[in-house]
């Protein structure tokens, strides 16, 4: 038995190619796709940003249902469960993982890739074969675009549980697209006042819609002025950077709190882009400078709760769905600016 899948092999170039269906080793699942996003790795794979994953089968962000089950897997799994896989390797075994800092295991990249072989994910295809530990199922039926949003949302879940404003706090978004607007659902138990930066004035309003308190026009307003207004002259308690600009981690700085923290949580390109506060900040008022990767296991199993059992609203964010084979399509989809999450979807 064969199946497809689609392999990026240059910039806005996807090739589909038949592969033989494997059969899950000790200690593995084979998940069968039911939905993937495209999130923004795979977007800069795709644009030509970043050049040095080709070939990528690309799709960290998907769900599907139980295929098949090897032997020593130790949890209990039926075929035809849903499940979402958290992609990320974890060893268990470094340093890192010992710590419990598991989303930056030292071995995460280990796996050595062999020049001009697809490699990648794999969720941009009909079936996926992960470890054991990496999926994760449900425990009871949710959509399947709702499954597929369980590692950006277990990511998120990791920003904010690092770094947890109090009640009362002013905690500050920069950024609306999903990630900024999940950190904004993912607040709203937190109690605190939650402020979103966006240039978009319809992002803006989304974020509003979503439970954001107030927003800020960075491209016409002063934003530290206005995060200072809107904190009764204090400052941002907490703020958490989901865009990938150095001028916002600078901005961010220089408007926080005391013992206020920035959380650069998008990641930066290129890399090597530097930034320039002035140190005195971190001194005076004693700011931490921080950021946040991935997330860890217990991150995906909170995420995991919070989809099926509703607590968290993301259909706001579920924007177009299309088929595999119109990946190219879904791809410039996803890059215009009046969409959140695009999906490709089995059915």
């Amino acid at each position: 038995m064969r199946y497809r899948r689609a392999v990026i092999t240059a910039p806005k170039r996807i090739e589909f190619e038949e592969v033989p269906l494997p059969t899950p080793g000790h200690g593995q699942v084979l998940v069968r796709v039911a939905a993937a996003a495209l999130c923004t790795w795979e977007q800069r794979v795709y644009a030509g940003i970043d050049t040095w994953s080709y070939p990528l089968v690309g799709g960290h962000e998907f769900a599907g249902t139980v295929e098949a089950i090897g032997a020593g897997v130790i949890q209990k799994l039926a075929p035809g469960d849903q499940v979402a896989v958290a992609g990320l390797r974890r060893c268990g075994q470094c340093w890192a993982c010992r710590r419990g800092y598991d989303n930056i295991c030292d071995n995460a990249h280990a796996e050595t890739r062999v020049p001009g072989t697809p490699w990648g994910p794999g969720g941009f295809g009909e079936y996926v074969i992960a470890d054991g530990y990496q999926v994760y199922r449900y425990p009871r039926p949710v959509p399947p675009l709702e499954a597929a949003l369980t590692e950006p949302l277990a990511c998120v879940l990791h920003d904010v549980k690092r770094f947890t404003p109090r009640r009362g706090d002013t905690a500050v978004v920069i950024g609306a697209g999903i990630m900024g607007l999940l950190h904004v659902a993912a607040l709203q138990a937190s109690g605190a006042y939650v402020v979103v930066s966006e240039p978009d004035p319809c992002r803006r309003t989304k974020a509003l819609e979503l439970g954001a308190h107030a927003v800020i026009d960075p491209s016409t307003e002063d934003y530290g002025e206005r995060v200072r207004c809107l904190s009764d002259g204090r400052g941002a308690s907490v703020t958490y950077v989901a865009v990938g600009s150095p001028n916002a981690v600078e901005l961010a700085v220089n408007a926080a709190a005391k013992r206020g923290v920035v959380s650069v949580y998008a990641s930066i390109h290129p890399k090597g882009t530097t930034i320039q506060v002035d140190p005195n900040i971190f001194h005076n008022k004693e700011v931490i400078l921080s950021g946040s990767m991935a997330q860890d296991h217990e991150d995906f199993l909170d995420a995991v709760s919070s989809i099926a059992r509703g607590t968290i609203e993301l259909k706001p964010l579920l924007s177009a769905v299309f088929p595999l084979d119109e990946l190219a399509c879904a791809f410039d989809a996803a890059s215009r600016p009046d969409t959140y999450r695009v999906f490709i979807a089995s059915e």
